[in-house]
């Protein structure tokens, strides 16, 4: 039987091309319409903090810096649901919720290991969405699209707004949150939609739990409902109600009172339901009303008294009931200003000189050490940033100085942030993460001038008196940045000592120590209070033998890293037994993985054989938690992975093992995975119970590695996770004592 085979349908095929032409043409036209300058600018500033991250050492794991509490904090309260102010005062929280956040899907991910990563790829996702609200601000403050991309462009690549996701601070986050608030109020200011109004509240609110300064803002929103003109000619404000239920809007629309104080009302309420459960917390755990924090109060008498009485405020405070701190600090500051009612402007000047400084040259040249930080590596991005902040600033002076084409209520809202931000920073102190909310709104500005360029200088020239007055703002501002420091000579040497840093740091890392000691030794020239290059020529020194030179180097006190190189080199003295707690307070208090940089730097003598947790461990291991000791004597707990690195003095003999001591401290047995070097990985289940040793056998090509590298990993538990009462957060494996070759 014959079968037709079908044809394709020529007449109708042409319908269906048609049909596919208007499809393609849509979405080119969607790609066309995407803003591809600010989509870049999002790209370059994710790009630029990824990299950042990648290249930093900083862990809030070991920092007992406020990033520390944080954490501790969050990790509490993603292993057990326990929020606990137990360390140093109550704080802000919700930045704390949102580290827990993510500390939990890694817990829940059963990579605990990456919990911090993980938040450092949260926040850097926030920071992209803080660029485009601040393009999103400086664009309908402005009705400039150049002037949305110059700010965008500001937030994306200057490097204090770069570092701010690799560090666990609450300012990304409040940063966002303050910038949400500020779009949502442009936002009503141009549809009166009641919504808008209230999403301002509720963004307002969250930022206030993640700094409590934010909360006494309020009083900026009534002033700028007060100062808007958008009225009728009873100087009243419409309302858009179109969506609302119609009750509602009968019950608005039948209301005599001012629709201003209806508007504070509104947006208050909203603040106060983001802000009032926290306040409830608190009144029912202490007993006392605190609507956010405590900060406040013992931040400013730790200010206000002398700095030698510090310490021993704090000691004082940390021995009180929690409940009771802040009414103590409160007592103590009534006195301090009883006694001296303008104590708090009488340093008012040196602290205002500080904040127009360059900032990043301060960092790189000018401190005695980088604390961890990578500033030399992020130098490319850092050093031309003080440039784009110097631009940025002057512009945004002549902008805020210039008559307000964005509406005089928007102009003052702004400097009465600006006034109220610098008034906290002078009546407590100057920290930069402090400053940015002022570098933020003048950046604000400098953006909106820099995109008007000329006609903003022609209106200035036009207008005498806005002249006059731009003209005095910047010229106070240069000669304030000009005599706070000699810049040129500062970078100029800064950049010398440089020089000779990562020569001798080249150097040393290709064990050429007498090259390195002379490079360290023309830095320490030219700063000679530069305790990093202390550090460096104190393990030249040591590296050679020369111990005693090396302690007499490096100055005590300097910086984590020069307490720990000072406990190795003098725990093998008299003082042994202090130099051991010195070990172990900096490896818990280095702001960084001090293993890890132990690890890199040191040149321990070669061994075959160590001894977990007694002092002499560090610079052969990585990826354990302190030292502890017990009936047996020292150990460590391993942590979910970590390494031994052993360099045998002589030559290993065919049959050599190598040998493990090794504890389980949970019921049942716990599976270990060991490597060595590149060889097959084995696994040894270790039984609860006493510690056992434990023999591998070492191939010949093992046999011939310098240095012997063993690879150790194993599930974790937190004991405060099996144990309430427990409140030890460390997640730990294995007690591990003693390792070697045998």
């Amino acid at each position: 039987m014959k079968h037709d085979i079908a044809q394709p349908d020529a007449r109708s095929a042409v319908p269906t091309a048609q049909a596919a032409r208007p499809t393609l043409q849509r979405r080119l036209a969607q790609l066309q319409a995407l803003n591809w300058p600010l989509l870049l600018i999002i790209v370059v500033g994710i790009a630029l903090r990824l990299w950042l991250i990648s290249v930093n050492s900083l862990d809030a794991r070991f920092s007992n810096a406020d990033d520390g509490d944080y954490y501790r904090r969050a990790l509490r309260l993603a292993l057990t649901g326990q929020y606990l102010d137990d360390s140093w005062l109550i704080r802000p929280p919700l930045h704390v919720f949102f580290f827990a956040f993510w500390i939990r899907v890694a817990l829940v991910a059963g990579q605990p290991q990456l919990s911090l990563l993980l938040i450092q790829l949260a926040q850097t996702v926030l920071a992209a969405l803080t660029i485009g609200l601040g393009y999103g601000i400086a664009r309908r403050l402005f009705s400039n699209t150049r002037a949305g991309l110059l700010f965008a462009a500001f937030l994306a690549c200057w490097f204090p707004f770069v570092e701010q996701p690799m560090v666990l601070f609450s300012e990304l986050l409040y940063i966002f949150l303050f910038l949400l608030h500020m779009w949502f109020l442009l936002r009503f200011d141009t549809s009166n939609r009641l919504r808008d109004l209230a999403c301002s509240g509720l963004a307002l609110g969250a930022a206030a739990l993640t700094r409590s300064p934010a909360l006494y803002s309020l009083a900026f929103v009534v002033l700028w409902l007060l100062l808007r003109r958008t009225g009728n000619a009873e100087g009243r404000t419409t309302v858009t109600t179109r969506g609302w239920p119609s009750a509602l809007r009968s019950w608005i629309a039948g209301r005599r009172w001012s629709v201003v104080g209806a508007q504070a009302l509104l947006v208050g309420v909203c603040c106060l339901a983001i802000v009032g459960p926290w306040t409830a917390r608190n009144a029912l755990v202490y007993q006392r009303f605190i609507p956010v924090d405590t900060l406040g109060p013992a931040n400013l008498w730790l200010d206000l008294d002398t700095v030698s009485k510090r310490n021993q405020h704090i000691n004082d405070l940390r021995q009180l009931p929690q409940a009771d701190r802040q009414a103590y600090a409160t007592a103590r500051v009534r006195e301090i200003l009883a006694r001296d009612p303008l104590r708090p402007f009488r340093d008012m000047w040196p602290t205002f000189r500080q904040i127009w400084k360059a900032q990043y040259v301060e960092d790189l040249f000018v401190k005695q050490s980088f604390f961890g930080r990578p500033l030399r590596t992020s130098a490319p991005i850092g050093l031309p940033g003080d440039i784009v902040w110097l631009v940025y600033t002057v512009a945004g002076l002549l902008g805020l100085a210039a008559p307000a084409r964005e509406g005089l209520h928007n102009r003052l809202f702004v400097l009465v942030w600006l006034g109220y931000s610098l008034v906290t920073v002078l009546v407590f102190h100057v920290e930069p993460r402090y400053l940015l909310p002022i570098w933020l709104l003048i950046g604000l500005y400098g953006a909106w001038a820099l995109a008007r360029g000329r006609s903003l200088l022609s209106e200035l020239r036009m207008r005498p008196r806005y002249g006059l007055i731009a003209a005095l703002v910047v010229t106070v501002f240069l000669v304030l940045v000009v005599t706070y420091r000699d810049y040129p000579t500062i970078i100029a040497n800064g950049l010398a000592r440089e020089r000779a840093i990562v020569a001798g740091e080249r150097a040393y890392m290709t064990d050429d120590y007498v090259a390195a000691e002379r490079d360290f030794r023309a830095a320490l020239a030219i700063q000679p209070r530069f305790v990093d290059g202390q550090v460096d020529l104190a393990l030249a020194l040591a590296a050679q033998g020369r111990r005693t030179e090396a302690a007499a180097a490096v100055a005590a006190g300097g910086s984590r890293e020069a307490d720990f190189v000072l406990g190795v080199l003098t725990r093998d003295s008299a003082k042994a037994d202090a130099a051991r707690t010195l070990l172990a307070r900096t490896e818990a208090t280095a702001g960084e993985d001090i293993q890890h940089w132990a690890r890199v730097w040191l040149r321990p003598a070669p061994t075959s054989r160590i001894r977990l947790g007694d002092g002499q461990d560090l610079g052969y291991i990585e990826g354990f938690s302190g030292p502890e000791s017990g009936p047996n004597g020292t150990f460590r707990w391993l942590e979910s992975a970590g390494q031994i690195v052993l360099v045998p003095p002589a030559p290993l003999q065919p049959g050599a093992t190598l040998v493990l001591r090794i504890a389980s401290g949970r019921p049942g047995s716990t599976p270990l995975d060991i490597r060595i070097g590149a060889g097959p990985t084995w696994r040894i289940q270790i039984p609860s119970g006493q510690s056992r040793s434990y023999r591998l056998p070492l191939t010949a090509d093992q046999l011939d590695m310098r240095p012997i590298r063993v690879a150790l990993r194993a599930p974790t538990f937190t004991p405060a996770q099996l144990d309430p009462t427990h409140d030890d957060l460390r997640m730990l494996s294995l007690m591990i004592s003693e390792v070697g070759i045998e």
